[in-house]
């Protein structure tokens, strides 16, 4: 029982750090995805993307604050994603087989940039 009361206690203190804790988070990505040169345009914005420990406390936060998860099929598997301004993080469910995946989580900033031509 005084686990249970615990764990909600725990809970309620990562709903009340979101979405507080988010811009620390969102730096420490772009700062992995910056040293480990995963940075890319795309038509309308620079994409940054961490991976590791980085993007597993992201993914964390976001989870325990409630963020609904959804899933995508894709040609390298099954993914779990949840998405938050700016970004999202990207979990591996499954492979391309369908047996499960232990690898593959990473998170992606998006930042806007300017596109020449358009308002």
């Amino acid at each position: 029982m005084l686990i249970f009361a615990v764990a909600l206690l725990l809970a309620d203190d990562a709903a009340m750090d979101f979405p507080e804790k988010l811009p620390g988070l969102t730096e420490a990505c772009l700062e992995d995805a910056v040293a480990a040169g995963e940075v890319t345009d795309t038509d309308d914005s620079h994409k940054y993307i961490c991976t590791g420990d980085t993007a597993a406390q992201l993914w964390t936060f976001l989870e325990s604050a409630d963020v609904r998860p959804y899933e995508q099929d894709t040609p390298s598997g099954r993914w779990l994603s949840r998405e938050f301004p700016l970004g999202g993080c990207f979990k591996r469910t499954r492979l391309p087989d369908g047996e499960q995946a232990s690898t593959g989580l990473s998170c992606t900033i998006w930042v806007p940039r300017p596109v020449p031509g358009k308002p």
